[in-house]
């Protein structure tokens, strides 16, 4: 080997600073980062919920745990390393909209693990992706947070003559805990109205047999029951 490869092999594996850290430091920091990130992703794909699973979503958390490792790596107690990459990196504008707040979490949470890796508190990160995996994996199968009775809206168009309005809102009332008119869309059809209502619905009460109840009203032409998705990320 001559003088100029091993110039260049010495400048290329040693760090800017002396004693900043090692290249086993790095590799270190780099492989514990992406097994914590292993874990995140493994604990999102289980508790997954709604439509937005996005299979670029879990190779991102691989991508931010170990970028941000290696960026505290880099910054290490300089403060002025860590304002320039502060301002370097204030360059990047994220055009991709979050839909779901429990990916941002995520995302957090895969940065932390980095900048616990990078700054080698390994103990503290791989305790934060223990403890926040189990806690997570636990919520979902409790299925914490799912109210029971969501208010839903119904939207009837019925005849306009006959009294079909009173006998629609009587039928809501008699299978709706609340109910309230939010709208009313007059002349609809011809001789017909129709009216939205946003109510409540009373326990043990299941969708079908709503509907059913409402289309055998007298003077019903058509019924629509909007009812949300808890576990839809928006």
């Amino acid at each position: 080997m001559n003088a100029e490869t091993s110039f260049f092999l010495d400048k290329l594996l040693r760090t800017a600073e002396p004693g900043l850290f090692s290249v086993g430091d790095l590799f270190l920091s780099m492989t514990v980062a992406s097994l914590l990130a292993f874990v995140l992703s493994s604990v999102y794909r289980h508790t997954h919920r709604g439509t937005s699973y996005s299979q670029s979503f879990l190779v991102t958390m691989f991508m931010m745990a170990v970028a941000t490792s290696v960026v505290m790596l880099i910054i290490g107690s300089n403060i002025a390393r860590a304002f320039s990459l502060v301002g370097a990196l204030s360059v990047i504008r994220f055009r991709t909209a979050v839909k779901d707040a429990r990916d941002t979490g995520y995302l957090f949470a895969a940065m932390v693990a980095g900048m616990g890796c990078g700054t080698q508190f390994y103990l503290a990160a791989i305790s934060m992706v223990g403890f926040l995996s189990a806690l997570l994996v636990g919520l979902y199968h409790a299925d914490f947070g799912l109210k029971k009775k969501m208010e839903s809206i119904v939207r009837v168009t019925f005849d306009k003559e006959g009294g079909a309005e009173g006998r629609v809102e009587a039928a809501l009332a008699e299978i709706f805990a609340d109910v309230r008119l939010v709208n009313r869309v007059l002349d609809i059809a011809e001789g017909a109205d129709t009216n939205v209502y946003v109510v409540r619905p009373k326990g043990g009460v299941a969708p079908s047999g709503i509907e059913e109840k409402l289309r055998q009203t007298a003077g019903v032409r058509e019924l629509a029951l909007y009812q949300s998705d808890q576990h839809a990320p928006f």
